[in-house]
Parts: structure tokens; C-alpha cells; sequence
């Protein structure tokens, strides 16, 4: 009943507010740990976008547009007269039956080295009390599917709307990434460096609930490649191959090499 009610309300939305439509929106694709967070935080503090941080919506129509400004409204993220609508999708059940229509949408493809996320999904999963990730080999299994899931995706959108990076790109130097996304996205004005983290980016799984609130910037600082390398993982050797396969086909892809 609950869902017949939301599919409703969200179906009334999307045929009243013009501004639903796909070719209105802005999503950044990826997996969690990634750096999502501050990326979301960065373009939902702009007067023209709306959003928070991770909606949870499943993409399979224009209906899914509008429960996610019913789901903005109710958690602080809507201004009216904006000119964009924002989610984040790190799961690809929110993505697997995306229409057409979707991929007129403008997307940021974002993904980090295996080692340092999947270790930072266990702990942020092991802090919260969840079970879901509750081992490497789970988390390793989320992320490889997300990963490749992430590399079929691209491959749908048109190249004037896409723009990919990974977390190193994105802490390593992130005036030049944000200046990289502003152009390739066409966003006017460029985006900055600074944001005010929303209150519903920290809870209810709208983004990190750790770290966002302790920061209004990216700040960068160096990848070390070494110490994530050296990271053990209890993880089969066939799933450890898997997910430095994914990662290096994601880095090939969005580079175009």
C-alpha cells in the first residue's frame, strides 16, 4: 500500500513540475567510500541545484523523478525555481532499469582503489552496528559489481554529458577536477571549492555520516599509493584479481585509453 501510494504521489509530481524530466538532472554515478560525499555536498550547496545527497530512488521512469522531489521536499533538499535535480546512486539497483531518458542526464562517474574502499565500507558498515558488509569478501563482491556496473553505464551516456575521475584525481588536486566537471558538464558557473554540509547528507543513508559535517572544502592532500597497497584484505585470491580488473577497466574507460 505504502508503494502504491509513493509511485502515485511521485507520478502527479513528475506531470505537474516541468522540471522533471532527466535531461534536468545531475548524478554522480559511483560506489561507496569513494569521495561522494563532499562531491554531493559541493554541488547541492549551488542555488541551482537541488538535493542533499543519496535520494535511494529507483530509476525505471519519469515517475522516479517525481518522488525524488517529494523525497528533496521532505528532507530540506528542494528550492523552487532551481534549475537541476541531484541524486547520487552508489547501488546498482537504483540504476539497473534506467530508461532511455536517463542517459540524457548529466553524469559524474567517480570510483576509488579497491584496497582503501572496501576497508573503508567495512569500517563505516562495522561503526554502524550493519551487518551487510560484515566481511572483505562482501564488500569486495559489492565492488566489483559496482565497478563494472559503473563502466556499462558510461558507455550509455553521450560524451557531452559524462565526465569521470577517481578519488585520487578528486583529493589530489581538486580545483583542477571540479574546474574538469564545470566544463565538460557545461556548468555555469564553474564549480567551487566550498560547501555547507545539509543535515540530511548525515543520516538516513543521504551520504557520510562520519566526516561531512567536519569539513566546508575538499582538502587536498597526497595519495599514497604505497600505504593503500599494503592494506591485507581476507579475501580469496580470484576476488582480489577481480576487483583490481574492475578498478583498472574503470580508469581505462572514463580515460578513454
Amino acid at each position: 500500500m505504502r508503494e502504491h501510494l509513493k509511485s502515485a504521489i511521485g507520478r502527479t509530481t513528475a506531470t505537474l513540475m516541468p522540471q522533471c524530466q532527466y535531461r534536468n538532472c545531475i548524478f554522480i554515478l559511483a560506489h561507496m567510500r569513494c569521495g561522494s560525499t563532499a562531491l554531493s555536498n559541493i554541488l547541492c550547496s549551488r542555488p541551482d541545484v537541488n538535493g542533499y545527497g543519496e535520494a535511494h530512488i529507483r530509476y525505471k521512469s519519469r515517475e522516479a523523478l517525481g518522488r525524488l522531489v517529494v523525497n528533496q521536499a521532505l528532507r530540506g533538499g528542494w528550492a523552487p525555481g532551481s534549475k537541476y535535480l541531484f541524486d547520487k546512486l552508489l547501488h546498482s539497483r537504483h540504476d539497473a532499469e534506467a530508461p532511455p531518458a536517463f542517459f540524457q542526464a548529466r553524469a559524474i562517474f567517480v570510483a576509488r582503489r579497491p584496497k582503501p574502499a572496501i576497508r573503508s565500507i567495512r569500517k563505516l558498515y562495522d561503526g554502524l552496528g550493519r551487518d551487510e558488509y560484515g566481511t572483505d569478501s562482501a564488500a569486495a563482491a559489492y565492488y566489483v559489481e559496482r565497478v563494472n556496473r559503473l563502466v556499462e553505464l558510461w558507455k550509455d551516456f553521450p560524451a557531452d554529458r559524462r565526465v569521470g575521475l577517481t578519488h585520487s584525481d578528486l583529493i589530489g588536486d581538486p580545483e583542477a577536477q571540479l574546474a574538469r566537471i564545470s566544463s565538460a558538464l557545461s556548468l555555469h558557473p564553474p564549480l567551487e571549492n566550498r560547501y555547507e554540509s545539509p543535515s540530511a547528507s548525515r543520516k538516513g543513508g543521504g551520504g557520510d555520516p562520519t566526516a561531512s559535517g567536519k569539513f566546508t572544502r575538499i582538502e587536498k592532500r597526497a595519495d599514497d599509493l604505497a600505504r593503500d597497497e599494503a592494506i591485507d584484505l581476507d579475501i580469496p585470491p580470484e576476488l582480489e584479481a577481480a576487483v583490481t580488473q574492475a578498478y583498472e577497466r574503470f580508469v581505462t574507460t572514463v580515460s578513454g585509453t
